[in-house]
């Protein structure tokens, strides 16, 4: 039988990573390697004829090598409560047909979705995996009635193994297992990958400046901490660091943040860079030493890549404890706890008083982002186990990526 695979990638731009993959090219935008792309590339290694669904607005049907890429709907979009919910079962008919039209004998949900909502695919014979890119629930409050029934549809899913996962991290991972249990289903570990080009060949970061310039990656959002960088800045003012801050994103946030910064007298604290690709982030960050990822503790988790992107580059982290990242990078990040601005000042003014502390993470960065250019924890070499597994006629296999010591 020819393997016929249906992936539900959600609402990145699949279309893009798809285009340049069918004409060879490098996506030179994106820091890392796509998780889109991981998949096509695994299909073609595979031999395989794959639909992808994608909810990225304004871009048409693309086919290449027995691959298409088609929009979808989300029905989810705007819904909250019990229409939400409700949602989440229409997207899974949605898919089910797409899978059923298509013929696909395996399924693999990228998205927003509760795999008890699958058993009619896996009655037919169909192989059906989910792909959690993101922790299912914050762990700093109680699940609300709707978040439980939500769960119970997971628990139901996961149970006797009928829905392997692909986990971004140990902490997704330990979701899955308080819900269904240890080892009730195949859960396969993967982390982001990178090629070597990436990041190699920055300069190492001056230690003899006086400065220390710090920079921040990412969304301009509350819940990723931004705002609370102003308050950092003013601590370590009060604490006599000389400090510099390179902003490089947009969002929501993005000039409330410049007014508290021109409010507090900071101006001349922070450049803000605004949205950057990776020449542009290249450079900022060959003006760096440390990174800052103050992720604050209402945003869900999966990973936070740029932890890794910090490292890769030579830079170490300054990261909130709930980005799962920080277990995998070892002493190349100081771990502070969400929420903490007090314990982020602290931090920073430590690494500028300590620069053989300093140099020391510095060290470290390149022990710790080797793993992560290893094509064998990736997405892809997942992939290549439920493929090879559904090929062989054989369960998934369980793989874990052990934290960094």
């Amino acid at each position: 039988m020819v393997l016929k695979v249906l992936y539900t990638a959600g609402p990145g731009n699949a279309f893009q990573t798809f285009r340049m993959w069918a004409r060879g090219e490098h996506d030179l935008v994106v820091s890392h390697v796509g998780y889109s792309r991981q998949m096509y590339e695994a299909l073609a290694r595979h031999g395989a004829a794959a639909r992808i669904t994608c909810t990225y607005a304004d871009d048409d049907e693309q086919n290449f090598g027995g691959i298409s890429v088609v929009r979808r709907p989300d029905p989810s979009q705007g819904r909250s409560g019990l229409a939400f919910h409700r949602s989440l079962y229409q997207k899974a008919r949605m898919n089910m047909r797409d899978a059923l039209d298509f013929g696909a004998n395996v399924v693999i949900i990228g998205e927003d979705t509760i795999p008890a909502h699958y058993a009619p695919l896996r009655r037919r014979g169909v192989t059906v995996v989910q792909a959690l890119h993101t922790r299912l629930w914050r762990e700093d409050r109680p699940l609300s009635l709707m978040q439980r029934l939500r769960m119970r549809g997971y628990r139901k899913g996961y149970s006797n193994g009928a829905t392997p996962v692909l986990s971004s991290s140990d902490a997704v991972t330990a979701q899955v297992e308080r819900l269904a249990g240890a080892g009730a289903t195949p859960i396969v570990e993967f982390l982001p990958l990178y090629h070597t080009d990436h990041y190699s060949g920055l300069p190492a970061p001056d230690l003899d400046a006086t400065r220390l310039q710090i920079m921040f990656i990412g969304r301009v959002e509350p819940s990723k901490g931004a705002l609370d960088l102003v308050e950092i800045a003013r601590r370590l003012l009060a604490q006599g660091v000389d400090f510099g801050f390179h902003i490089c994103g947009i969002g929501g946030a993005l000039d409330e943040m410049q007014a508290m910064v021109a409010q507090q007298g900071l101006t001349d604290r922070f450049v803000f860079h605004g949205w950057c690709d990776r020449s542009a982030l290249r450079h900022v960050m060959t003006q760096c030493h440390v990174s800052i990822v103050p992720t604050r503790a209402d945003f869900i988790e999966g990973f936070n890549q740029i932890v890794v992107e910090s490292v890769l580059s030579g830079r170490p982290a300054v990261a909130s404890s709930v980005c799962p990242a920080v277990n995998y990078v070892g002493g190349a990040v100081d771990i502070v706890p969400a929420d903490d601005v007090a314990g982020y000042a602290a931090a920073l003014a430590a690494l500028d008083r300590d620069r053989a502390g300093l140099a020391a993470r510095i060290a470290a960065c390149g022990p710790a982002g080797a793993r992560f250019m290893d094509a064998a924890n990736s997405f892809g070499s997942a992939l290549d186990e439920v493929f090879d597994a559904w090929r062989e006629r054989r369960p998934i296999r369980d793989r874990r990526i052990a934290a960094a010591a």
